[in-house]
């Protein structure tokens, strides 16, 4: 019996529209990461909360998370779980050798997680949690589309609840800390219960503005040992991420394993249902777009403009709020990655604009690439075994950064494609996969 041959998805068989959402999906990544290499969140989080204003850095950096937090990397997850069945599809077999190859594909991406993570010093490496959740998910790759949708949302709903529960407890709390308040008013003892509760609970209120000494004192110490680790050498800044990728590839992927799990199968079932090859009517793709975004957009605004800040606005949250902002800004963010992939499918479908989205399809075809890339970039440009800015840079500057980033990694992949077929690593990842079968062509 002759053994069948399992070969790569060929240059000519590639989905146009999916390598430009990926490439779109990949550059915006960057957007949100960049922080993680330049600079201590905090600046960039409190800073307007604690001018009391609006300033050019909070606009750019609140901007910055309603329109790209969450979304980039969703798009990039569910372009991740259509490539999965991509893979399946094409193989147009059914045998224990495509299985094989699935496997192997997956354990190498791990590998690239771990080189990502721990070697190149990037701690919000996804490579790692995509391989993991995608050999869980050839379970799923024959579900019927329904079935698939289902299990998917029930996956998002439950992280969207489990994520949203420590508000209700920390409102519960409040009205313990009022009442032993009155307690003490009255001359009274409190409950080792009580006195637990009441101290949980001013934890919380000392990490809102004002701050307390304590809390002050333990971001300024946390901000100078950053600073001093980044403008370290390679194995201080090894030393000191390292522990952070082990917590982060280990507990932080059971606790976000729920949403990348379900947008993968999400990802899978679009790429099932045709929506990636225009097989779902116009007007779906339309009202994605055009009642999705403004939808999504709104969600997401409103979950940012009644966030507490202040002491003040966290009691005046507990009085009307009846539930998370989570509960708001996670329904909102599954709306705008399928708005944004449904706008960027109907712009694909214009003629005269298709030279432009030939930049990011080209970025798109080599994502991988691109993506580990963009992390040699920033460690060598921030960390102190290469030019050292890390801690320069407020929220101005590094979308400058950014946007420079974009135009080298837009520029190199169009010219790379002029003289080769596959990008460097996807290379590397695909002959790995396919061994000697490998062909580019």
């Amino acid at each position: 019996m002759e053994i069948p041959v399992i070969t790569p998805v060929l240059t000519k068989e590639r989905n146009y529209t999916m390598d430009v959402i990926r490439g779109v999906a990949v550059l915006g990544i960057l957007m949100m990461n960049i922080p993680g290499f330049a600079i201590h969140d905090f600046f960039l989080v409190w800073n307007d909360a604690l001018q009391s204003e609006l300033t050019l850095n909070g606009f750019i950096f609140k901007s910055a998370m309603v329109l790209f937090d969450g979304k980039m990397r969703g798009l990039f997850t569910v372009l991740f779980g259509a490539g999965l069945i991509l893979f399946i599809e094409n193989k147009k077999q059914n045998t224990i050798e495509v299985a094989d190859a699935y496997f192997r594909r997956m354990m190498w991406m791990l590998l690239f997680g771990l080189v990502d993570g721990y070697i190149l010093l990037w701690g919000g490496d996804v490579l790692y949690e995509y391989a993991l959740c995608g050999m869980m998910l050839f379970a799923f790759r024959n579900l019927r589309i329904r079935n698939m949708l289902i299990v998917a949302f029930v996956f998002l709903g439950i992280f969207t609840f489990l994520n949203g529960r420590s508000y209700n407890k920390y409102k519960d709390l409040s009205i313990v800390y009022t009442q032993t308040s009155e307690i003490l008013k009255q001359g009274k003892k409190l409950t080792a219960d009580q006195k637990k509760q009441r101290e949980e609970f001013q934890g919380v209120l000392e990490h809102q503005i004002p701050f307390s000494k304590k809390v002050i004192a333990e971001i300024t110490d946390d901000i100078r040992a950053n600073l001093v680790t980044h403008r370290s050498g390679y194995l201080d800044i090894f030393d000191n991420h390292s522990e952070g990728v082990f917590e982060y590839q280990s507990t932080g992927f059971y606790s976000n394993f729920m949403e990348t799990f379900g947008t993968i199968l999400l990802g899978m079932a679009l790429f099932k249902m045709g929506f990636f090859h225009y097989r779902l009517k116009i007007k779906v793709y339309r009202i994605l777009c055009f009642i999705g975004i403004p939808l999504g957009l709104t969600a997401y605004v409103l979950s940012h403009v009644i966030q507490a800040k202040t002491q003040v606005e966290l009691w005046n949250t507990y009085s009307w709020r009846p539930c998370s902002i989570y509960y708001i800004e996670h329904p909102g963010r599954i709306l705008l990655i399928l708005g944004y992939a449904s706008a960027l499918m109907l712009l694909c479908k214009i003629t005269w604009i298709k030279g432009f989205l030939n930049l990011f399809s080209n970025v798109g075809r080599m994502a991988f690439t691109n993506y580990i890339m963009q992390t040699v970039l920033c460690s060598f440009y921030f960390f102190g075994f290469g030019l050292g800015h890390y801690g320069e840079y407020s929220a101005t500057g590094l979308l400058v950064f950014v946007v420079c980033i974009w135009i080298i990694q837009i520029t190199y992949s169009n010219i790379y494609f002029r003289y080769f077929q596959i990008g460097p690593l996807e290379w590397l990842w695909k002959r790995l996969t396919y061994g000697k079968n490998f062909n580019c062509n």
